[in-house]
């Protein structure tokens, strides 16, 4: 009879174990969903892009160049997707060049207003799916007159990622 008595007795705390277990799960959100939540910004908006912003007096000699570390082209097709630009700030034109490490010229721009962007662009040749490495954009800046006359440039190397 001793040994019924602890059979009993240790299903009973079982199903209390697990009675309580299933009290505690089914209420524990609602015991810790009251915790303060860091504040929402209530004037965030849905991102749409980059949006002007101040960044002083534009200082008239200097060209801003954009740069990146890295493009990503689709394999065996000259025609690519791209964002080139050159920043309505400057006051030159941007012709771009782009060149494989072996200075192999893929592709070259005619000139670029300030404020205007190339988003399409046609390659001299396709390439095969790889990684290429240390590839070259060609920053050339001419001055906004009749002759176009040749200013300081920029050369910006980046990775190049052929992919199917």
């Amino acid at each position: 009879m001793k040994k019924t008595k602890k059979v009993i007795l240790s299903i009973v705390i079982v199903f209390i174990l697990l009675g309580g277990g299933v009290f505690v799960g089914m209420n524990w959100s609602h015991w810790f969903s009251n915790q303060t939540i860091s504040n929402v910004d209530k004037n965030a908006q849905d991102y749409k892009g980059n949006k002007e912003t101040y960044t002083g007096k534009k200082n008239t000699d200097t060209i801003d160049i954009p740069g990146f570390d890295k493009l990503t082209f689709k394999a065996g097709t000259k025609k690519q997707k791209v964002n080139f630009y050159n920043p309505k700030q400057n006051t030159c034109y941007f012709r771009l060049s782009m060149c494989l490490q072996d200075g192999t010229k893929l592709w070259q721009s005619q000139l670029i207003k300030p404020g205007k962007a190339i988003y399409e662009i046609t390659l001299n040749k396709g390439l095969k799916t790889g990684e290429y490495q240390n590839c070259l954009l060609k920053y050339e800046c001419f001055q906004l007159n009749d002759e176009q006359t040749p200013l300081n440039g920029s050369q910006i190397n980046f990775n190049l990622s052929v992919l199917e």
